[in-house]
């Protein structure tokens, strides 16, 4: 397994580097020309591809704790290339975003669709804010999920050291060494604020993930 988890890095490693390189060459000859007039069929398979980029990495991290430790080198290691591989992803999301706006299920697909949400939360605070706009009217129009509305919109909100407003976001509490839901505004309505999303209540989203949801011991 551990010789495993070793090649598929350096895979991505040499098809990261080589496919950067062309990528780099490509829009410095020509910067517009890669990500305009593109059918919906292309723009699906760039989404989707791209959301494996996001996340092929992110789902080694489990073994790469338990094989090596948490803290360890080779999961800091992993750490850098998901941060370096996040950048790129950004890049090539942010282009089509501005382009083509926040493209919706009906367009390119579910995946596809989630692809721009999973690289957009992962993406810096300026970038999360200037995109949620565009995220909450693609889920008003029923073209994305309200799940990722609300994971977006409290991430931004925990960032900045505010209360959420859905509940969906939890942090470490090192007193009971658990995780522990975020606190909440308003919590006494959090629960009709997520069913109007399309969520499941505050408690059963708890238990469902491990959380502790105890709003009045939350500093």
């Amino acid at each position: 397994m551990k010789y495993k988890i070793l090649i598929i890095i350096c895979l991505v490693l040499f098809i990261g580097c080589k496919d950067g390189e062309k990528k780099a060459y490509e829009l410095k000859k020509e910067p517009e020309l890669a990500i305009k007039n593109l059918s919906d069929t292309e723009l699906k398979k760039r989404l989707e591809l791209i959301a494996v980029e996001d996340q092929t990495l992110r789902l080694l991290l489990p073994e790469v704790g338990e094989k090596f430790g948490n803290g360890s080198e080779e999961e800091k290691f992993i750490w850098s290339l998901i941060h370096r591989q996040d950048s790129i992803c950004l890049n090539s999301t942010i282009k089509i975003l501005n382009q083509y706006g926040w493209l919706g299920k009906s367009k390119v697909g579910d995946k596809a669709n989630q692809a721009l949400w999973l690289v957009i939360q992962h993406a810096e605070l300026e970038q999360q804010e200037r995109y949620l706009p565009l995220l909450k009217e693609s889920v008003e129009n029923g073209e994305s999920e309200g799940w990722h509305l609300a994971f977006l919109q409290d991430r931004i909100l925990m960032r900045k050291k505010m209360n959420q407003i859905y509940g969906s976001q939890a942090s470490w509490d090192k007193s009971i060494n658990k995780m522990k839901i975020y606190p909440i505004d308003d919590v006494e309505n959090v629960n009709k604020r997520r069913k109007e999303l399309g969520l499941e209540t505050i408690e059963e989203y708890a238990k469902m993930n491990g959380y502790v949801f105890d709003q009045k011991t939350m500093e």
